[in-house]
Formats: structure tokens, C-alpha cells, sequence
């Protein structure tokens, strides 16, 4: 996350900085069920980068509140509006990215472990201990 943050801000964050974005962008990983369900209806075979393209062009149908047509032209005036998406797409990528492998591969879908967990050295997606 300090790479994204640094392609954000053109800066390495100092470490209050890196943990309220870890925290930001943490809080964002889970996605909608509807959006689990989208990708269910894809083939077996289907390539994951277009499951992952069409997953995420369908986020802006999971979030109104971030569509200019719908809230106006100057929604992406304000940084702290900003910075709710850039934490939104940061967060749900990796979710969406290892849902179309898992699809691909015939595995269960995984939910995210919650930023605690895996601060706490929770358990990974395969149960083992981090």
C-alpha cells in the first residue's frame, strides 16, 4: 500500500500517514454479494481479466453516491470525496481479483479478513496462520 499511496500523493507516507490509509483502504474490502453473485454467472472458463473488468465497472452500479451523473458534475471537486474512491477501489480490487481466480479454478469464494484479523495474525484463506 505505500507504492499506491506514493502514485496518489508523490510521497512515501511517514507512519501515522501509512496507518490511517492502511486503515482507509482496509475498511473497504468486502464487497456486495450481488456483485459475488455477477460474478458467478460467468463461465468456468471465463479469463479473469474480463471477469475483473466487468466486476469492476460494475462497482459504480454498488456506489451512486460516486456517479457524476447522478450527483452532478463537481462530485469530484472535493479530495475527501476523492479519497473515499481511490480507498473503495484499493479495497475491493484484491477481493474481486482473487474471486475471479478462486471462479476460475472451481474454489468457493473467500470474504476478506477484517482489518483486525490480520493485524492480530488471523487466519489465511486456506485456514492456515498467518
Amino acid at each position: 500500500l505505500e507504492v499506491a499511496f506514493l502514485l496518489c500523493f508523490g510521497d512515501l507516507p511517514s507512519a501515522t500517514e501509512l496507518a490511517e490509509w492502511e486503515g482507509q483502504v482496509m475498511s473497504h474490502t468486502y464487497v456486495h454479494e450481488d456483485m459475488l453473485a455477477l460474478l458467478r454467472t460467468f463461465r468456468f472458463n471465463a479469463h479473469p481479466m474480463g471477469m475483473l473488468i466487468s466486476a469492476t465497472a460494475a462497482l459504480s452500479t454498488h456506489h451512486p453516491d460516486a456517479n457524476p451523473a447522478l450527483q452532478g458534475n463537481g462530485l469530484y471537486e472535493e479530495a475527501s470525496v476523492v479519497n473515499k474512491q481511490i480507498y473503495r477501489i484499493l479495497g475491493k480490487l484484491p477481493t474481486i481479483a482473487a474471486a475471479t481466480w478462486r471462479h476460475r479454478v472451481g474454489r468457493p469464494y473467500n470474504y476478506p479478513e477484517s482489518a483486525s484479523t490480520a493485524r492480530d495474525g488471523g487466519a489465511t484463506e486456506d485456514g492456515g496462520v498467518n
